[in-house]
């Protein structure tokens, strides 16, 4: 009986978290809709490990694609941002490199979309991040150093 209840406990926070983004206009884009799986790294933490951070949820993909591609993603993120509570936002030429943005909170937690553009061989390298948890902006400016 107690290992259904932890079951159905870990279910619970898994369907919950993987929703949490949901509302996002870059939700594809972490599904691989966008760019597909094969193309990406995709890392994602939960729990105990994330407390030093102020974090509870942390899902991050990464990848490199072309000026094309790297324009549709950096619009998804640019309208996430205009939707958002609190952001801050960097572009070179028409293209955004660097987004810290915070969407509306769900919950008791803080949610936050990181965004990173960087050309490296004639390719945009992108790093994506949605972050969960009590963290505020001003802890994760101290944790993310823009490159």
């Amino acid at each position: 009986m107690r290992r259904m209840i932890i079951t159905i406990c870990f279910l619970f926070l898994l369907t919950t978290s993987m929703y949490a983004q949901r509302d996002l206009k870059t939700y594809p884009v972490f599904q691989g809709e966008v760019v597909p799986g094969k193309m990406m790294v995709v890392t994602e933490v939960r729990g105990g490990s994330m407390a030093t951070y102020k974090l509870d949820y942390y899902k991050g993909v990464s990848f490199q694609v072309g000026e094309e591609l790297a324009a549709k993603v950096a619009s998804l993120v640019e309208a996430d941002a205009a939707a958002t509570k609190d952001r801050e936002t960097e572009k070179t030429g028409s293209l955004l490199t660097y987004a810290l943005i915070q969407p509306r909170s769900k919950g008791r937690n803080n949610r936050y979309l990181c965004y990173q553009a960087r050309p490296v061989d004639g390719q945009w390298k992108i790093t994506i991040l949605y972050l969960e948890g009590p963290a505020t902006l001003s802890d994760l400016r101290s944790m993310f150093e823009k490159q």
